[in-house]
């Protein structure tokens, strides 16, 4: 799956300095994302971003999941 939203269209991106506004990062793959996540934690992942979902429901407790 490809990332839908794009740095430079998002209403965050600082098109001067080529930057996030918010310091976020918008991992392009799923792999790049679970590294990036390991390494910063998951507040770093851009909330646009596609994997960020995912990555927060792999990493919350069974107890704090709801049954389907």
């Amino acid at each position: 799956m490809e990332n839908s939203m794009t740095c430079p269209g998002c209403p965050r991106y600082d098109e001067e300095r080529r930057v996030c506004k918010d310091g976020k990062m918008n991992p392009q793959r799923r792999e790049m994302a679970n590294e990036v996540v390991r390494v910063y934690g998951l507040r770093v992942i851009c909330p646009f971003n596609d994997f960020r979902e995912e990555l927060i429901y792999a990493r919350s407790g069974p107890l704090s999941r709801k049954k389907d």
